[in-house]
């Protein structure tokens, strides 16, 4: 049970240090597509939209790992479902930086 709690504290930081990263430096390079697909139409509203969402993300597989250890597999099916939301949000975010929003 360590083992797991500690990945997702891991997994947790590391998605808030992304978030923080692309929030303040605005450096998209580790999403899907860029460049290949999308340029960003306005870098410093992008960075800070897709950065909270990913900070939400990080602070969700913190908490998943620490309430796992009581509330068991409910958790993780709780988690998962608002996981996928935010990865909705994140798309959707993108979406509306090529609308111009």
């Amino acid at each position: 049970m360590v083992i797991e709690v500690g990945i997702g504290l891991f997994t947790g930081v590391l998605l808030i240090w992304a978030g923080y990263i692309v929030r303040t430096k605005q450096v998209f390079a580790f999403l899907a597509g860029f460049r290949e697909s999308w340029e960003p139409v306005n870098k410093e509203r992008l960075g800070k939209r897709i950065g909270i969402l990913l900070v939400i993300l990080g602070v969700l597989a913190m908490l998943t790992s620490i309430l796992a250890i009581w509330f068991g597999n409910t958790v993780g099916k709780i988690s998962g479902i608002l996981a996928f939301i935010d990865v909705i949000m994140i798309i959707i975010v993108i979406g509306l930086d090529q609308m111009g929003y």
